[in-house]
């Protein structure tokens, strides 16, 4: 063997060294990145069935409290009713109680105006006290009565406006779990909700433009596809970029959620980024994988 053959020999068997550390290397890299996903999509399970139960429970909120609402205006209803009926009965009996008084008072006239009549009269004038204590007796029932019903329209009027409170506070905490989801972009309408509850179609799109973070790293990304190929806000894509040694293989660079949508657009917030990955324009997104 020559000095040339030697030497190409020895070259031969350190190449082959390097691929084969070369080779473990990406097969070590590949192991981790698998870890990697695995414990994301635990993670992602996980949040999404606190999104479950949280939506569970806003939805079973505002169903109890659509039914309390609509019971308590009932009760309100009703409740101004009889408040109205008992004020037109307070005034029927002011209006009995004013003349019961003037009856009281004519007949008091005609008893002192008639004492110092004859004998005769005195008959009359005690018949006449008699009825003055039956006039004086319906008086004072009505007036107990009139009582009653004051008492009443007040009970009335206090349970009304506990009714009225309640009400308000029910509202309040509607509003309250309301901005609880609103601050999780999460969205607030049952039926964008049971529409998220479907996994996104099987669709692939290119990034067009990206926009950088103060910490320069890509925060937002401008994808070619929208809701016209069945994305909604809220669905969750791969970035992946062809490997220039394999163009049969791909490379994944992170995760993108869309945020804001057009029919053959949309654009996606970065939620989960490769550690040597960066996002470019022409890398594909997916929801294949």
């Amino acid at each position: 063997m020559s000095y040339v053959g030697k030497i190409l020999v020895v070259i031969q068997v350190i190449m082959s060294v390097l691929f084969m550390a070369f080779a473990g290397a990406v097969f070590q890299m590949h192991q981790n990145w698998q870890s990697k996903h695995a414990a994301t999509q635990k993670m992602l399970t996980d949040r999404d069935a606190e999104l479950s139960a949280a939506q569970d429970e806003l939805a079973k909120a505002k169903r109890d409290f659509a039914v309390e609402i609509e019971r308590k205006s009932k009760e309100a209803v009703d409740y101004q009713a009889q408040a109205k009926g008992f004020e037109t009965q307070l005034g029927v009996m002011n209006e009995r109680n004013n003349l019961l008084e003037q009856q009281r008072d004519t007949q008091t006239g005609l008893a002192e105006s008639k004492a110092d009549e004859a004998e005769y009269r005195q008959r009359e004038a005690e018949q006449q006290r008699i009825e003055n204590k039956k006039v004086q007796s319906r008086l004072d029932a009505a007036s107990a009565e009139n009582r009653d019903l004051k008492d009443q329209l007040f009970g009335k009027t206090t349970e009304y406006d506990q009714l009225v409170t309640r009400y308000n506070e029910m509202l309040e905490k509607s509003a309250f779990l309301e901005k609880i989801v609103r601050a999780y972009k999460l969205p607030t309408d049952p039926r964008e909700v049971d529409r998220l509850e479907s996994p996104p179609p099987p669709v692939e799109g290119l990034v067009k433009d990206r926009k950088m973070n103060k910490a320069n790293r890509v925060q937002f990304v401008d994808v070619t596809i929208g809701s016209d190929d069945g994305i909604l806000v809220g669905h969750v894509l791969d970035v992946v970029r062809p490997m220039e040694s394999d163009p049969t293989a791909t490379e994944w660079l992170g995760q993108i959620r869309i945020v804001s949508i057009e029919p053959d657009s949309a654009v996606g917030e970065v939620v989960l980024a490769a550690k040597n990955g960066i996002i470019r324009e022409g890398d594909s997104v997916t929801t294949k994988l």
